[in-house]
């Protein structure tokens, strides 16, 4: 595993380390690339130190443990608070490494959810359809079903981890979700997660799948906050630790391990709120170059921009507030693949660049400088692209190992990373379809090494990190293939990513007029001619110009090279913060402490009355008038939020409250805002 540390920053050395007694905060942040640490002084912002290492993809702590002990903190009783985003919940997801869960529906509708397809919004296989429910003004539609409930979970408890319920309109009456609960405890040990805990939306199908998918997390989560607490106490921290939200606030870390669910997108959030900390700009669109994708967000009077349709993974939609996020499939890590002799692609794949592995490896570096030594006739792309064993597992036990090509390629990559020119001859087959790797590959356990941006930029000497006599061994290789000049190849490929930047940039940016019903993408012949002049300036008798009303603050260690072009080309100003390369992690401990509560107000009518109903926190108050139940609905809320700041670790928060209007329902919505509190307080994941 490779380590980067950097050294104290500020002016006065160690000298002013020693004799100086300054709070200290501890950010860190686990990317799709990196694991980025910062030892912060929270009142001067200086930072004292850093590190990264390689993302452990196996096991995140890893990554944070390495992190930690690279920080080589040395008064660690000085360290007040630890901060962390990490991709944890996002990359669980994706990889399909979650829990499996069981989901129960009450009182959705079978038929209509299975002709409109919905049910393949969920996110689990695993569901069922049960009697019960209420309608729009919380009144029972049918008696739960309690029997039934109970025969499906003694049924399947022996297949799945987890429970969820949702019932539908839950938000207004929770009474069935509440009531299946006590059924379950009574017949299984199962921790069970409610959907209207999580989300007061009516969207039933979101809040269905946002249940599902916390009751896949609960597990992972707590088994990486306890790994981490036992690392911190190792190290003699013994600070509260919070964990980054999707909308880049804090939380306690006992809570994530509640609601792992609303940790989705936190690395994207935290990279924002470095960039907006670390600028101290109230207003910008903040690029996040890493080694996967890029990120942008948008900061507008110095608070991070929210969805209000909830966070999305790849096809997951969920009911959880996030920042608002745009990603771009392209990043450091992308893979470059050859399409001919004249065309290339450039990602949506993250591989590891050969660079980085020639430098782990003395044999691939070998190989790697070898190459100008081939024939031109045996020139072969194949010789650039490398797998290898991400982490060594049982071939005889592990489910994705079958008894045909799968064995024999894990037997012949248990030794060390293998080019696939090698690997296809030594099992004797002519394509790597024939290895049937795919499901290995999506999995992690096989990574594969090729040919990145990363490598490029070590080749015309940008980056200086990895191996940069094989990156140019590399790029000599390719241009020999497809008959590239190396100059020209390299410049048409960081084009082509800053093209990729400025299209996602123009999209996002258009897209926070809510008045207009953009598409994804930039559509019709007009639109295209329209961005691409703007682009390349290329008429010579019209000229478009696109220009950022907002600067650019570039995050990440190459924003330099791409996110200052990007600025250039749409006419604003660029901005690099100091640390670029751990802003991340800075953001881990920057955000604030925010305490959201909501109490919903809504009409019940009967015949001979008519009475006004305010739900909040599982309790139903009715009114006669509608003035009192806003004043109870508003004070409630108001109390609740600023308790809520104050047990979070808020300090002094402030108080926001808004009303909304849906349909026919009333939300009073209140929002506490407060810095953490530091201390060297510890406690334990609550179960």
């Amino acid at each position: 595993m490779n380590q980067i540390r950097f050294k104290a920053t500020n002016n006065q050395g160690q000298a002013y380390l020693r004799d100086n007694i300054l709070d200290y905060v501890v950010g860190i942040d686990t990317g799709g690339t990196y694991t980025d640490g910062v030892l912060l002084d929270y009142h001067t912002r200086n930072i004292l130190a850093s590190a990264k290492t390689l993302t452990t993809y196996d096991n995140l702590t890893k990554g944070v443990i390495t992190v930690l002990q690279e920080l080589k903190i040395e008064h660690t009783s000085k360290v007040k608070l630890v901060g962390i985003s990490s991709t944890l919940a996002t990359n669980s997801i994706a990889e399909g490494k979650t829990r499996r869960v069981g989901l129960l529906l009450i009182g959705y509708d079978e038929d209509l959810i299975r002709s409109y397809g919905l049910d393949a919004k969920f996110s689990t296989r695993n569901f069922a359809f049960f009697q019960g429910g209420h309608n729009a003004q919380g009144e029972e539609q049918a008696q739960l079903d309690t029997d039934g409930i109970k025969d499906w979970v003694q049924k399947h408890q022996g297949s799945i981890d987890a429970l969820a319920i949702s019932s539908y309109f839950s938000p207004l009456n929770p009474d069935h979700e509440e009531e299946a609960l006590k059924v379950i405890q009574k017949n299984s040990s199962l921790p069970v997660v409610l959907g209207h805990q999580l989300s007061t939306k009516l969207d039933s199908i979101k809040r269905a799948t946002t249940a599902s998918l916390n009751a896949s997390l609960v597990a992972v989560m707590h088994e990486f906050i306890e790994a981490v607490q036992d690392s911190l106490k190792d190290l003699g921290i013994r600070a509260p630790l919070m964990i980054v939200k999707g909308d880049g606030s804090l939380m306690p870390y006992n809570e994530a391990a509640q609601k792992p669910v609303e940790t989705i997108l936190s690395g994207p959030a935290a990279s924002s709120i470095g960039g907006r900390f670390l600028s101290g700009q109230s207003g910008a669109l903040v690029i996040d170059v890493g080694g996967t994708t890029t990120d942008m967000a948008l900061i507008e009077n110095s608070q991070i921009a929210v969805s209000n349709e909830g966070a999305r993974v790849g096809d997951i939609e969920t009911a959880v507030k996030a920042a608002k996020i745009r990603t771009a499939c392209v990043g450091c890590d992308s893979r470059i693949s050859f399409i001919s002799s004249h065309e290339f692609q450039v990602g949506p794949d993250r591989v590891v660049p050969l660079s980085r592995l020639a430098s782990l490896y003395p044999e691939v570096e070998r190989e790697l400088n070898n190459l100008s030594n081939k024939r031109s006739s045996t020139l072969n792309i194949y010789d650039i692209e490398y797998w290898h064993l991400s982490k060594q597992i049982d071939i005889e036990s592990h489910s994705l190992i079958d008894r045909n090509i799968r064995a024999d390629l894990i037997k012949l990559l248990q030794a060390r990373p293998l080019s696939l020119t090698y690997i296809l001859a030594k099992l004797n087959v002519h394509h790597p379809v024939q290895l049937n790797a795919d499901t290995l590959i999506q999995q992690g356990i096989i990574e594969r090494v090729t040919l990145t941006p990363t490598d490029l930029l070590h080749a015309n000497g940008q980056l200086n990190i990895w191996n940069t006599d094989c990156a140019r061994s590399i790029l000599d290789h390719v241009c020999k293939i497809y008959r590239w000049q190396q100059g020209a190849f390299i410049e048409e490929v960081l084009h082509r990513i800053v093209s990729t930047m400025v299209e996602e940039s123009v999209i996002f940016l258009a897209r926070q007029d809510l008045g207009l019903r953009l598409p994804e993408g930039i559509d019709g012949s007009w639109g295209r001619w329209f961005f691409d002049e703007g682009l390349e300036e290329k008429n010579n008798y019209l000229s478009v110009n696109i220009s950022s009303r907002f600067p650019i603050i570039g995050i990440g260690a190459p924003a330099n090279i791409f996110i200052k072009k990007v600025a250039d080309i749409l006419h604003t100003r660029f901005i690099l913060p100091s640390h670029p390369h751990v802003a991340n992690a800075v953001g881990a401990v920057a955000g604030s402490v925010i305490v959201e509560k909501e109490a919903i107000i809504y009409v019940q009518e009967t015949q001979d009355k008519r009475v006004f109903i305010v739900r909040f926190e599982g309790e139903t108050t009715s009114f006669k008038q509608s003035e009192d139940a806003f004043v109870y609905a508003e004070k409630m809320a108001l109390k609740s939020a600023k308790h809520g700041a104050n047990e979070a670790g808020a300090v002094d928060p402030q108080v926001q409250v808004q009303r909304l209007t849906e349909g026919a329902l009333q939300r009073i919505q209140v929002r506490a805002v407060g810095n953490p509190r530091l201390s060297e307080e510890w406690g334990t994941v609550n179960n």
